[in-house]
């Protein structure tokens, strides 16, 4: 079973999301993307939610385990909350359509603490309005700059 977690954000700068799979072998992957046109943090969320699944389907998965702090995009998808808005309904039926090609699909709500990865990654793709490049690599400076040999560590 596929672990997805996402999240949306938007603020001033734009839209964007952000995604970290967790393959059943125990793979992570981590995708930030930016949004290329108008969303409010509830469409930003089910963008997120939707790139999620396609990238598992594209990959052959059949089941997912997705993780989202959207309280009201859980509630919809898992059908305990009503889509009333219609670009709400919009991209339920969009979640339903998709879910049909899985055997089995869960998106769970969690605490926005038990979801920092993904925002993170969302805020990433929001963090400047200029693009930013294609790969970012996180390091540790393992020792202050300072001393004579500083080593690096490339995650």
């Amino acid at each position: 079973m596929w672990k997805i977690y996402v999240d949306g954000a938007v603020n001033q700068r734009g839209s964007g999301i952000g995604l970290v799979l967790v393959s059943p072998e125990g793979i992570t992957i981590e995708k930030s993307l930016r949004l290329a046109f108008l969303a409010t943090n509830n469409e930003a969320e089910y963008e997120a939610v939707l790139v999620g699944m396609d990238m598992v389907q594209k990959m052959g998965g059949r089941s997912i385990h997705m993780f989202s702090d959207s309280q009201l995009v859980a509630g919809q998808v898992m059908e305990t909350i009503e889509a009333k808005d219609f670009r709400m309904q919009e991209y339920l039926t969009k979640v339903k359509c998709l879910q049909s090609k899985f055997d089995s699909f869960v998106l769970t709500h969690v605490s926005r603490s038990g979801n920092t990865h993904a925002d993170s990654l969302a805020t990433l793709a929001t963090s400047s309005t200029k693009g930013l490049p294609r790969l970012i690599l996180v390091e540790d400076l393992l020792r202050p700059a300072s001393t004579a040999a500083s080593v690096i560590r490339i995650h």
